[in-house]
């Protein structure tokens, strides 16, 4: 396997002389996939009930889109439905109204596929990368597993597509015969990502992969994201409640909170110019001296202050 087998389409031979007409509308429909948005969610609704209690809109008619080879980010605070959207997309929680594409394919289609059909389609990274594998086994092997799924490769194969997976990951090929255990959360979370790469997704999801970390560890990660982004062109929706790191690594951001998108754009121009209230919160939350010992972003008062100031023309 090579780096542009990794980050690549699966594609199709070169067409003959003979069969150049069909060749130009193989081309036609390629670039109109290229086109394309690789993740759709329309009108997307998840609701959950509560005994006693009012309902909770995790994700409340929520529809976005991203283009091919882009790194989005989503970020807002713990509660704020971030996760819940991101485990709809995936197909790992259902949606009581709405759609959700990824290449065009609706992902309750997606959960009816098989093998290396599914796992093609899209990938999730977790926050929790030790709980992601399997501790009995190498990690060496569990990238190998991956790889299983779709290519039919002998021993030696099999250790060259790994090694070229840990390297891509900045890992020695030595590490592939370790535990997880036996690692740190960096290395572990790293392992997560070439798991991930191994199946050749056309869309990642990458939930709080950051947020487990110490904070030098943090940037290793989302350095490592960045250049693996540059070397290969994967798209990414990159969920986080930290907007310096999802500032750093998104070319757009999305705000969430409370179930609903209340900001979206430029990642540098919501940072500079944030227009909603609780996207100021977060841009406040950021650490600075000026701001040392203070947390806005928790902080309802606040918000319903900014709000109050927007609404009777204080702020523009």
């Amino acid at each position: 396997m090579t780096r542009n087998q990794v980050g690549g389409s699966r594609g199709a031979a070169r067409p003959s002389d003979a069969s150049e007409g069909r060749g130009a509308a193989q081309r036609a429909a390629a670039a109109q996939d290229h086109e394309r948005p690789v993740l759709e969610v329309d009108d997307a609704c998840v609701t959950f009930s509560r005994r006693g209690a009012e309902p909770v809109h995790a994700v409340d008619h929520i529809s976005l889109s991203m283009a091919p080879g882009s790194i989005v980010g989503l970020v807002g605070e713990s509660g704020s439905g971030k996760s819940t959207l991101a485990k709809c997309i995936v197909g790992m929680q259902p949606l009581d109204s709405g759609s959700i594409r990824v290449n065009g394919m609706d992902v309750r289609q997606v959960a009816k596929l098989r093998g290396h059909e599914r796992a093609g389609v899209v990938q999730m990274v977790f926050q929790d990368p030790y709980s992601s594998l399997n501790p009995r086994m190498k990690v060496g092997e569990a990238i190998g597993e991956v790889l299983d799924t779709y290519e039919d490769l002998d021993g030696a194969q099999r250790r060259s597509s790994v090694n070229e997976l840990l390297d891509l990951v900045r890992l020695p090929a030595g590490i592939g015969d370790e535990y997880p255990s036996q690692l740190s959360g960096g290395m572990r979370q790293r392992i997560a990502v070439a798991r991930c790469l191994a199946a050749r997704p056309s869309l990642i999801v990458a939930d709080e992969i950051t947020s487990a970390l110490d904070v030098s560890v943090q940037a290793v990660v989302l350095n490592l994201i960045s250049s693996l982004h540059r070397e290969l062109g994967f798209s990414m929706l990159f969920i986080s409640h930290n907007l310096a790191a999802v500032r750093y690594i998104s070319e757009d951001i999305l705000v969430m909170h409370t179930g609903r998108i209340v900001e979206r754009g430029n990642a540098e121009a919501i940072v500079r110019h944030p227009r909603d209230p609780y996207t100021r919160s977060l841009v406040s939350a950021i650490p600075s001296l000026d701001d040392a010992g203070r947390d806005v972003l928790y902080d309802p008062q606040w918000v319903a202050k900014q709000r109050r100031a927007v609404d009777g023309g204080e702020i523009r």
